[in-house]
């Protein structure tokens, strides 16, 4: 760095114009190795259930960084003439990112040749005035500061649902329900005097969930009087959970001592070769495997995935594996699909 101090200002200038492409040609670098990665599914490979994981989680991108990088390099798989124009500046991942899910082989040359040296925002004024930039509400879950009283939550809006006894509003434009929820993280009832963090959540939904929710209000007002959302959405999800988390299952399993009592019956099956597994089984090793992927590259990366798990046979059960414990373990769908594909082509 003590080099830099030596230069004159036109050698500085001179030298950061080299400098800036080279880093012009390296991204575009990137891009097209990402792309030829993502092809061969090397991630797996080395312990990772996407590229995008393999790019943060190992690269350490910021989640921004590596996801206009993927961007790019999806663009760069449908139509590889980007590549130049990246190292040539005539595009940038930004706008790569923006058109990319917009992008077919129909509109696909006109539209990169539409955004060719333009900003993010003059950009986003071509896709709207192609009408190509659709309509895009994220999911909002945001804690919200400490406060010593309790607050009420709110459902904003006009609807059928504003009724005097009601805390909860909805505002209907076409056939999209506007909600905005706040409540309680833990779910159980507030004292007005303890301070309470609260979580604002806002989504939207079609005519069909807002017709849900005015039903559920009305089969459980006899328990919830005031017809608060907070209830119903605690009520709803605590079923959900009940019916489907693994972890509750194994829980109950425990308490119930059915892990001991369906051992017979189970093993009968696994012993007349069937390809069904138990569910005895599936909970002990859902239990063994922590509940995530259980994937380790051969440099000791385990995957970790908690997301898409599906029990895989360790042993194939095509080539005579059974469905035993020893031979089960959880992988997520990626590596499920990935060792599949290594196995039988």
């Amino acid at each position: 760095m003590n080099e830099i101090l030596k230069l004159k200002d036109k050698e500085l200038l001179e030298k950061f114009c080299v400098l800036v492409r080279e880093e012009k040609e390296a991204t575009a670098s990137v891009v097209a190795h990402l792309a030829e990665i993502d092809r061969r599914k090397l991630y797996a490979a080395e312990g990772y259930s996407s590229l995008f994981s393999y790019c943060v989680e190992k690269f350490h991108y910021s989640e921004g960084a590596a996801y206009r990088r993927i961007q790019g390099a999806k663009v760069y798989q449908k139509f590889p003439e980007v590549l130049e124009l990246l190292k040539k500046d005539k595009v940038n991942l930004m706008t790569l990112s923006l058109i990319e899910p917009h992008l077919d082989q129909k509109n696909g040359s006109s539209l990169i040749h539409k955004i060719l040296d333009k900003s993010k925002r003059e950009v986003e004024e071509v896709l709207s005035e192609l009408s190509l930039k659709k309509e895009k509400v994220q999911d909002v879950i945001r804690r919200l500061p400490v406060k010593n009283s309790a607050q009420n939550f709110t459902f904003t809006g006009e609807s059928d649902l504003n009724k005097k006894d009601a805390t909860a509003e909805v505002s209907q434009k076409g056939k999209k329900t506007s909600l905005e929820m706040s409540f309680s993280p833990s779910g159980t009832a507030v004292n007005p005097v303890q301070e309470t963090r609260k979580v604002k959540i806002e989504f939207v939904a079609d005519e069909k969930v807002a017709k849900l929710i005015e039903r559920a209000k009305e089969v459980l007002r006899h328990k919830y009087p005031q017809g608060k959302l907070e209830d119903l959405v605690r009520e709803a999800f605590e079923l959900l959970l009940d019916k489907k988390d693994p972890e509750r299952k194994i829980k109950r399993a425990s308490e119930k001592e059915i892990l001991r009592a369906e051992r017979p019956q189970n093993d009968s099956a696994v012993r007349n070769g069937s390809r069904y597994i138990p569910q005895v089984l599936q909970r002990e090793v859902y239990k063994r495997d922590e509940g995530q992927c259980s994937y380790t590259s051969p440099e000791g990366k385990k995957c970790g995935e908690k997301n898409f798990l599906e029990m895989d046979h360790i042993h194939p059960w095509g080539l005579g594996g059974s469905s035993t414990t020893e031979n089960l373990r959880l992988l997520c769908r990626t590596h499920n699909q990935w060792r599949a594909e290594r196995t039988f082509g």
